[in-house]
């Protein structure tokens, strides 16, 4: 007897390139979301954030702050009677051991004040005076301004920006000395978010070089404090770790590192600070334009 053999079915080949449908519905329902994403308040603030090139911009002033800020610091600090190693720990809010570590880092600046010339001096201002500039750069991008013309302008807001910064740090050290046994850390965040508020509502004011009126700038100096006091909570709980582990792993190099976090994450603060400002500018503008549709 013959055997029969079964043919199979004919089946029509696959599409080369054709994804099946529930891959292309997923990737249908991606995009969907992603384009609800980009449409939304953060998906804006995300984007504004991205133009402003903020990483880049915050390693960029950490490593300039390094440079410029610290032996400026250092020099005005012990002019006035303070200890630049006092305001670092102040605002990281450090604890005994990460406090040795940095103290045995960064000499008091009494050596640099005794040694200092007029052109080191010079040096000194002109560094401060190139990180002003730095951050005027960021609000006038984040914001969409042309600086004004004059060079002399720029001096004299920068200078005042330079010299105001010197105060508000030393200030606020001598503020933390005094508030710290009356409220421990709980009274030095409430401190830190209204000085923080105060001075970089100011600031951003001047940075922009007045252009922006003074009352539009009152919601970046919220958020900034809001930022800078979250970033003191964050490093009074992890930095110090951060300080002493690097300190044994590689000496003064790993304190370094720390403080360049610590200073990579105070940029990211003005940034969101700023971006924050003039979103809600924008939303103001954008309701009160519809109100006046209505009416």
């Amino acid at each position: 007897m013959a055997e029969e053999s079964e043919q199979a079915p004919d089946v029509p080949p696959a599409v080369e390139g054709t994804a099946p449908p529930s891959r292309r519905s997923g990737l249908r329902r991606l995009e969907s979301r992603l384009a609800a994403f980009e449409k939304s308040a953060a998906g804006r603030y995300w984007a504004h954030l991205s133009t402003a090139d903020f990483m880049n911009s915050s390693f960029a002033f950490a490593a300039l702050a390094v440079l410029s800020a610290f032996p400026f610091l250092a020099v005005t600090s012990s002019v006035i009677g303070g200890d630049i190693r006092q305001a670092i720990v102040a605002r990281m809010g450090l604890n005994v051991q990460a406090r040795h570590d940095v103290d045995a880092l960064i000499a008091t600046g009494n050596q640099a004040v005794a040694a200092l010339t007029w052109f080191s001096a010079l040096l000194l201002v002109l560094g401060g005076i190139g990180m002003a500039s730095t951050l005027s750069s960021w609000y006038h991008r984040i914001y969409e301004r042309t600086p004004p013309k004059g060079l002399l302008r720029h001096l004299v807001y920068q200078f005042a920006g330079v010299v105001a910064f010197a105060l508000y740090i030393s200030f606020e050290v001598w503020l933390f000395a005094k508030a710290r046994p009356l409220g421990g850390s709980g009274l030095i965040f409430v401190l830190t978010f209204v000085l923080a508020v105060l001075f970089w509502w100011w600031s951003a004011y001047m940075l922009l070089y007045g252009q922006v009126p003074l009352r539009k700038m009152f919601p970046a100096g919220v958020a900034t404090g809001a930022c800078i006091t979250g970033l003191g909570v964050v490093s009074s709980l992890f930095f110090s770790d951060q300080v002493t582990s690097g300190q044994k792993s590689y000496g003064p190099a790993g304190v370094v590192i720390a403080l360049i976090s610590f200073l990579v994450g105070f940029g990211v603060c003005l940034h969101a600070g700023a971006v924050f400002g003039r979103m809600w500018n924008e939303r103001r503008a954008e309701r009160e334009t519809l109100d006046n549709q209505d009416n």
